[in-house]
């Protein structure tokens, strides 16, 4: 299955390709998508190890992941072993691939169109030991962050916000980045407060940007 999915997507082994790359025809490749606005980097960084810092490749063409998304499913629909599964079997597996998908995607436009609409805030994800925020937004003016959850769903589940309640890790947050003004979840549902936490929802989050 995973090799008609490479041939559909067009990707090739290391082994297979005809040219090797260096680390400055990389550089030189992200530059070039970067100036297409076909990429753009997020920061990520590491709490407690505020040493370790990173960058994420997001895509800014949202066709494009939905396009290998369809690759994947198609050839998930004509492979052998995946037919001799229920037909509900199937549909629960597609549509988590799916649903994986549409959230990854979901979480890549905010985080861009986010960074994009506050350039005076620094916007970033960040990595604990276990767990993370997909986005926190520190402003360096008034020594204050909001942190945030992106989640593809119209629930609102206690899993989905457990992080930005963990006394541990918001007391790492404050410590590094100032008091935390807000917390939220950004979703499909409509918009409301659990626990202290304030549920966005996603469309009207965008439009307020």
């Amino acid at each position: 299955m995973t090799f008609g999915i490479m041939q559909m997507l067009d990707i090739l082994n290391k082994e297979e390709q005809s040219i090797d790359i260096e680390d400055s025809h990389m550089i030189q490749i992200k530059e070039y998508l970067a100036l297409l606005d076909l990429i753009m980097e997020i920061d990520l960084e590491s709490l407690p190890e505020v040493n370790q810092k990173s960058k994420v490749t997001v895509i800014t063409q949202p066709g494009m992941r939905y396009a290998q998304a369809n690759a994947i499913v198609e050839n998930l629909l004509l492979d052998a072993k995946f037919q001799e599964l229920s037909i509900h079997e199937r549909q629960r597996i597609l549509e988590r691939l799916l649903n994986e998908i549409r959230g990854r995607m979901m979480e890549e436009i905010i985080l861009l169109e986010t960074k994009i609409a506050k350039p005076d805030k620094k916007v970033f994800k960040l990595q604990f030991a276990v767990g993370e925020f997909d986005m926190v937004v520190f402003d360096p003016k008034t020594l204050t962050c909001q942190i945030y959850e992106v989640k593809y769903s119209r629930e609102q589940v206690p899993e989905q916000y457990r992080h930005m309640i963990n006394k541990e890790k918001c007391a790492m947050t404050s410590h590094r980045y100032g008091d935390i003004t807000g917390r939220y979840v950004i979703y499909r549902g409509d918009n409301t407060e659990v626990d202290g936490v304030q549920y966005l929802n996603v469309e009207e989050y965008l439009k307020a940007l």
